[in-house]
């Protein structure tokens, strides 16, 4: 009993002990000291086995509480609000948001891989070529490059990337192990990359293109130029992960703990790119394909979102559930410039991603009719929701490929049963209702066969599909190329 010589006093009154506990637990009845109720009984039993008289002022005990609670609430506020423990905490919530929501009877597997940004690099730096690293291994050889393997749809980092050299540096590596394994990479981009300290301070930059363009991303601009950089996908703003505590929600219930919030830092704020797995995971759940992921009505919002209220001009205020509104506009400088950002509903507790863009930028110039239609394609082959209908493709075929492996009889053979195992995803008419669509997500697709020169144990595929979408009223191809084994 840490406080009993403070509660002692020199009064020779001995009160009677039952009469005592039951006014005091009377007069913290219903307080907000109802938890210790027991402690303090256990107290009372121990006064009278102290063989003094005592004389206890409630008040006293009441300002004690209060100051236990205080210096636990200040305790309990620096651990919460440190950096280290805020994003272990960000980690592990994003992975409950993950398992919580994702239907895993609909034949969804997720996997955990624990690695920070450094070792990765390590990894990558440290090995003899890329196919040696232990992250290929886990992306590639244990799923699309082994027979009866489970191959990786994509893979989420929960990481904040900085337009710095190493952080560049890992991001090409992982792009060309995403092409591999045609597994898009999603992460989140860092305030850095904007030049602010924090993504609440986004909507002030005067010049997006001028801060994309400056000497600090000229690594990034190179990136965005090579062809494995549309496997590759960067959100943009944080979202809401918990509500502050307060006595009100008794998420505390060992002592009073009104959580101190003096500064935006001191939410806990979670990566964007878990609400876009879970966008993912709901496209195939529903269609067993993933280009429904955009979109308030069509799989790329989340609804009910933790919000945070707070008095302000004589009423009580609403904050969004993310780190800033982004208008359309801001929206749309972001998804050209190669992020993915995400809106919220203007007091809402809503967002919503309303494009998912890699990071590729396109590399057309050619004004001519077909240079430009080859920019067309290129850029929409770029975006996440058409990509995702080729690498469901390339998993497929590559399947196919494996377990037919040399019961093909020639090059007009493979042709033939690829494009009729093809024409199942094919809806050939001209505004479909949007059930077939997602189920049937291509207009036309066809799928070309050469044999590989010098090299008679290879067939060359050439994969082309026209979605259902059109850009600007015009129809577009989507490709793909990959070698297949005889």
């Amino acid at each position: 009993m840490a406080t009993l010589d403070t509660l002692q006093t020199d009064s020779d009154i001995s009160p009677p002990r039952t009469s005592l506990a039951a006014g005091l637990l009377a007069t913290l009845h219903g307080s907000e000291y109802a938890v210790s109720h027991a402690d303090i009984a256990l107290l009372l039993r121990a006064l009278p086995e102290q063989g003094r008289g005592v004389t206890l002022n409630i008040l006293l005990i009441d300002r004690l509480l209060r100051e236990l609670d205080r210096r636990l609430s200040a305790q309990m506020d620096a651990i919460l609000h440190a950096p280290a423990f805020q994003r272990l905490e960000s980690t592990w919530r994003g992975l409950a948001l993950l398992v919580d929501n994702i239907p895993f009877h609909e034949n969804i597997q997720l996997t955990l891989l624990h690695a920070t940004q450094e070792e990765l690099l390590a990894d990558f730096e440290f090995s003899p070529d890329i196919t040696s690293s232990g992250y290929y291994q886990h992306v590639y050889s244990a799923g699309y490059g082994q027979f009866g393997g489970v191959p990786v749809a994509a893979v989420i980092g929960c990481y904040d990337f900085t337009p710095g050299a190493a952080d560049i540096k890992l991001l090409h590596y992982l792009s060309v192990v995403s092409a591999m394994a045609h597994a898009p990479f999603l992460s989140a981009a860092d305030a850095t990359f904007f030049g602010v300290d924090s993504l609440a301070d986004l909507p002030a930059i005067l010049d997006l293109d001028a801060v994309m363009a400056a000497p600090t991303h000229l690594r990034w601009q190179a990136l965005r130029a090579t062809p494995d950089a549309r496997y590759l996908g960067l959100t943009v703003c944080r979202f809401l992960q918990r509500e502050p505590y307060t006595p009100a929600s008794q998420q505390v219930r060992q002592f009073v703990y009104q959580e101190q919030i003096a500064t935006h830092q001191h939410l806990l704020w979670g990566n964007s790119a878990f609400l876009l797995a879970l966008c993912l995971a709901g496209s195939f759940a529903r269609y067993r394909w993933c280009p429904n992921i955009i979109g308030a009505e069509s799989g790329g919002a989340f609804r009910n979102l933790p919000a945070r209220y707070y008095a302000a001009l004589g009423r009580w205020q609403e904050k969004i559930p993310t780190e800033t509104l982004l208008s359309d506009q801001w929206q749309y400088r972001l998804s050209m410039a190669g992020f993915i950002p995400l809106g919220v509903r203007k007091q809402g507790q809503d967002v919503v991603f309303y494009s998912a863009n890699s990071i590729q930028s396109p590399q057309y110039t050619d004004l001519t009719p077909e240079g430009m239609n080859a920019r067309v394609n290129d850029q929409l082959g770029a975006q996440l929701p058409y990509l995702f209908i080729i690498t469901r493709l390339a998993h497929t075929i590559k399947v196919l490929q494996r377990e037919r492996l040399g019961s093909w009889r020639n090059r007009g053979d493979l042709q033939h049963q690829l494009n009729n195992w093809l024409k199942r995803f094919v809806s050939d008419q001209e505004n479909p209702p949007a059930s077939v669509r997602s189920r049937r997500p291509l207009r036309a697709a066809r799928i070309e066969v050469q044999e590989v020169a010098n090299d008679p144990g290879w067939y060359l595929t050439q994969l082309h599909v026209q979605p259902h979408f059109k850009h600007m009223g015009s129809n577009f191809v989507l490709a793909l190329t990959g070698r297949l084994d005889k």
